[in-house]
């Protein structure tokens, strides 16, 4: 096993200052091999993408936005802590996971830091996730009832950078105001893979490519905005709503089984 942030270091501190320079070095290296999780060299670029905010994960930008969300209270409650706690489960994040989605969370609250760009970034390389991040962001927003006028005028901003319409913000406030503190998430819900599969209508063996496709053109045909375009009534919104939101649970489960991004 080579540990990479341990390498480098013995390198630079021998370049530096010899022999006792490519020891501390190594032990600093190491430190930071343990704290990232380095076990091998392909896993570095990750990393750094990660660290530097160039390809920032999904579960990094989505806590740092819920820490941000519950933060736009004025202070965080047990309440936020719970439903942070409940979507790290429904993730299935490992123990190294949830400490990275707490530290995250914690950076959220503070007022020093940008994740605007980060968020931009993901939107842009994973559009797929936009409107999962914005129900867990929407989800945080309900904890306690209405959302604060802070916690309104993030939503507001977060949903134009996602490219979300006012028509699937409204959905997403109807179904979290309706659910339960302490329920599901709607990450884990809905059926099996077959089930999941049949709403995407693909065989669940289909290659990536093929699932991308079934789920942009579903989108495109049930999403609210278009339905609003089309002169749709409040109830064929609201079952618009439901569809979309049925179509990305069932592709959500498939991606996580078949490993694609």
């Amino acid at each position: 096993m080579l540990w990479p942030m341990t390498v480098v270091g013995v390198l630079l501190g021998s370049a530096v200052a010899g022999v006792p320079g490519g020891i501390l070095g190594g032990v600093l290296g190491h430190a930071l091999d343990r704290h990232w999780g380095l076990r091998r060299w392909s896993e570095l670029p990750a990393q750094l993408g990660r660290r530097l905010g160039l390809r920032p994960e999904f579960q990094q930008v989505l806590f740092l936005c819920l820490g941000r969300m519950a933060k736009a209270y004025g202070r965080v409650t047990p309440e936020h802590l719970q439903l942070a706690r409940e979507l790290m489960q429904q993730y299935r994040l490992d123990e190294s996971q949830r400490l990275a989605a707490m530290a995250d969370f914690n950076r959220g609250k503070l007022p020093a830091t940008t994740m605007e760009r980060q968020l931009r970034r993901l939107c842009r390389q994973q559009p797929g996730r936009n409107a999962e991040l914005l129900d867990g962001c929407w989800r945080m927003a309900l904890v306690q009832g209405q959302p604060s006028t802070a916690a309104r005028q993030l939503l507001d901003r977060w949903a134009v950078i996602a490219g979300l319409g006012k028509a699937e913000q409204q959905r997403m406030q109807q179904r979290h105001q309706r659910r339960r503190p302490g329920s599901a998430a709607p990450v884990s819900a809905g059926g099996g893979l077959q089930q999941a599969a049949a709403v995407l209508g693909i065989e669940l063996d289909a290659e990536p490519a093929q699932i991308k496709r079934a789920y942009r053109r579903l989108l495109s045909r049930h999403h609210p905005d278009k339905q609003l375009a089309a002169g749709a009534g409040e109830a064929e919104l609201a079952a618009a709503g439901e569809q979309v939101h049925r179509i990305q649970q069932a592709y959500e489960k498939i991606r996580r089984y078949r490993g694609f991004r």
